[in-house]
This record gives structure tokens, sequence and C-alpha cells, in this order.
């Protein structure tokens, strides 16, 4: 039973794979974005490697920032996914590992960016749903990525301007202010 069962998650996830490397990475490519390896400092976490199995996705602005899109797959190898994106300063960004160029940057790491969800109405994943017992086919997982890629443009529109479509949610991770100190206080 349980070797069944992950067989069919490993089916489930390679089909997924395949559907968007087929339909969402052609579009992304089409509208400019590259295929970018994993940056890293030291060995690479087994855990980003599994959750960015397709790498990161970049485009460089002629104004010297670099848009992002990573394509993250859920945890536990389970076929659903979600594409984060953003914008990284052309300056880079400064982390606790020292400085990062901006094409080398992850979306998780700036103050604000944005997640495309499955649902209007919810902040789901982009996954089939099936009742149990029913099977699933690869058909099903290409239908799930053409569905994401009808959204391509409320990302775009993220990207560019900020504005936000029914599917795109923006998140912002409030940054602690630290005030310098001064000869006056100290």
């Amino acid at each position: 039973m349980q070797k069944e069962k992950s067989e069919y998650v490993r089916q489930a996830r390679n089909w997924l794979i395949q559907a968007i490397r087929t339909h969402l990475l052609a579009l992304l490519a089409q509208q400019g974005f590259e295929t970018a390896p994993l940056a890293h400092r030291g060995p690479l976490d087994r855990e980003l490697v599994l959750s960015l199995p397709l790498g990161r996705l970049r485009r460089t602005r002629k104004e010297g920032a670099v848009d992002l899109v990573e394509i993250q797959f859920a945890k536990h190898r389970r076929a659903a996914f979600r594409v984060m994106a953003g914008v990284a300063p052309k300056e880079g960004l400064m982390t606790l590992t020292g400085h990062w160029a901006p094409e080398d940057i992850y979306v998780g790491w700036l103050n604000e960016y944005f997640v495309m969800s499955g649902s209007r109405w919810r902040q789901a994943w982009f996954s089939v749903w099936r009742w149990p017992h029913q099977s699933i086919a690869q058909r099903d997982y290409e239908g799930i990525v053409l569905k994401a890629a009808g959204f391509l443009p409320e990302l775009e529109l993220a990207l560019r301007e900020g504005k936000l479509g029914p599917h795109m949610r923006r998140v912002v991770i409030p940054r602690p202010v630290i005030a310098e100190r001064t000869a006056d206080s100290g």
C-alpha cells in the first residue's frame, strides 16, 4: 500500500514538472525570462532543491533591476505548486551571509513580493483535486498548469506596476528599522 502511494506521488509530480516545462516555462521564456541555477554559498539545502526543482527565472530590466520568478513545489513531494515573483533592486541585497547581486536573490528574501494562487477566494496552491479512489491522468496536470499560464498577465501586471489581479496577492515582510547610534546618545 505504501509503495503504491509513493509510486503514485512520484508519477504525479513527474507529470506536473513535465507540464510546467512544456507550458509555463515556455510562456515565461517568451516574456524574456531565462532559467537561472540555484544561487548558493556553500552546500545546497536539500529542501531548497526539492522545492525549486526547475531552478529560478530572471529577467533584467533596462534600469538594472531584476524581475524574479520561482515556481515553488509543495513540501513532502506533493504534486502542487505556486508561483512567486518579485523585483530585486539593482543594488542587490545585503543578508547575513553577505551581499548578493540582484540576479542571485531569492524571491522570499525580498521585503515585498507576489504570490499567484490557484483560487481568487483563498490562498491555494495549484493542484489537482480528486475524490478518494478516483484516478488522475497526465491531462489533469496539463490542465492545472494551463490554468496557471492563463494568469500570467496578472503576474506581469504585478511585476511592472505593482497592481494585483484576482489571483495575485502581495506579501509584505516588515523589516525593523534600526536607528544608528550617534555620539550624543551614547
